[in-house]
């Protein structure tokens, strides 16, 4: 069993002043996101008081970057300024329900696909086949940040709503539902779940592309279809999560809501 090494006090603080700027970046991010301002919102002062409990938690014997650590936390910690900022919440008074979820769908979109903010689909082929894929993705992407804020949010009877693409999501391999619930429900960027899985960072975002397209035609035509197969690149993750669960975190969604609804 690996020793806890926690870092001296010192050596923490050296960690903050390091990553400062970085994680000003963070919440910077989130504000675009939100039509916040990042300081007069206070999202500087969430994502620092982030950085600061990871910095005096880290353990250097787990071998994982101190980014990869700190970020998930800084990041929810700015996206939880956001929502509650004064800014946010005097918008939120004056905006309908579906104006809100839309402006949280797209602040998680601009996250998850920062190139669209140039106008760049998720898609590195530009020709009409290619535009369309990319189209789908973002479409895709957007039901999947709409059903978790409607479960969250609605009542049982408008849940149901959402339940069937939970249901279509439970069909997945264990390892592709890990990687959708990271990705759209933790708001681990795709870099972050490679770096978890210690693989390439292109083995996830192909992975990613893959369950997109499989969703996509699973959603449009309503016919059940053959589940994706995990790629070479991520059969160690896979063998590792084989030996730790049986069922997918979807599948067992599914179990809690027939007991719910």
């Amino acid at each position: 069993m690996t020793e806890t090494t926690i870092l001296s006090m010192d050596e923490a603080n050296e960690l903050v002043l390091e990553h400062q700027i970085w994680a000003e970046k963070i919440a910077k991010s989130v504000a675009r996101g939100w039509s916040l301002h990042w300081q007069d919102d206070g999202l500087d002062g969430a994502a620092f008081e982030a950085l600061i409990f990871c910095a005096r938690r880290f353990d250097p014997n787990l071998g994982v970057p101190f980014k990869s650590y700190a970020r998930r936390r800084i990041h929810e910690a700015s996206t939880e300024a956001a929502r509650n900022s004064k800014s946010w919440e005097k918008d939120s008074r004056n905006s309908k329900r579906t104006e809100r979820l839309a402006r949280a769908i797209s602040a998680e979109l601009f996250e998850l696909y920062p190139q669209i903010r140039s106008g760049v689909l998720p898609s590195d082929d530009d020709s009409e086949q290619g535009v369309r894929v990319g189209i789908q993705q973002l479409l895709i992407s957007a039901c999947l940040i709409s059903t978790k804020h409607g479960i969250q949010d609605s009542n049982p009877e408008e849940a149901t709503e959402f339940k069937q693409l939970i249901i279509n999501l439970s069909d997945l391999q264990p390892l592709h539902q890990l990687l959708v619930w990271k990705v759209y429900w933790e708001g681990l960027s795709l870099r972050g779940v490679a770096t978890e899985w210690n693989t390439d960072e292109l083995n996830v975002i192909r992975e990613h592309k893959v369950i997109m397209e499989y969703l996509q035609k699973s959603v449009s035509t309503g016919k059940e279809l053959d589940c994706p197969r995990i790629r070479p690149g991520l059969k160690d993750a896979n063998m590792v999560l084989a030996n730790q669960e049986d069922f997918g975190i979807f599948t067992k969604k599914v179990s809690e809501f027939s007991g719910q609804y």
